[in-house]
């Protein structure tokens, strides 16, 4: 599943200089139900947009739980020159649509 995540961050930079967004969804994640994941960080964010210069709308803390709306689990990755950031869609009621993005190296799926 990360290996597919990085190959199409790395075929988003070779395809322009500029920011990209790329959004995915892995056919492995695709066939469970739900998508659970445990807070590693002493704190991450809650973003409204799958980007580091949108607005976080929430703070959860580590040991918290956090889950993907629907079925299936989704990804996306921002990449600007050489800044890379794979974000996971969750479950938030602070997002405008209740659906917020973590950075995917703050969570572990459980």
């Amino acid at each position: 599943m990360r290996s597919r995540l990085l190959t199409a961050a790395a075929l988003a930079t070779a395809l322009s200089a500029a920011s990209v967004l790329v959004s995915g969804q892995s056919a492995v994640a695709a066939s469970q139900s739900s998508c659970d994941y445990k807070v590693l960080w002493p704190t991450a964010g809650v973003y409204e947009e799958p980007n580091p210069y949108s607005g976080i709308v929430k703070t959860k803390q580590a040991g918290d739980i956090v889950g993907a709306p629907g079925p299936g689990c989704e990804y996306a990755s921002w990449v600007d020159n050489s800044y890379n950031v794979t974000y996971a869609r969750v479950s938030t009621d602070a997002a405008a649509d209740g659906v917020g993005w973590m950075r995917y190296e703050a969570l572990v799926r459980v």
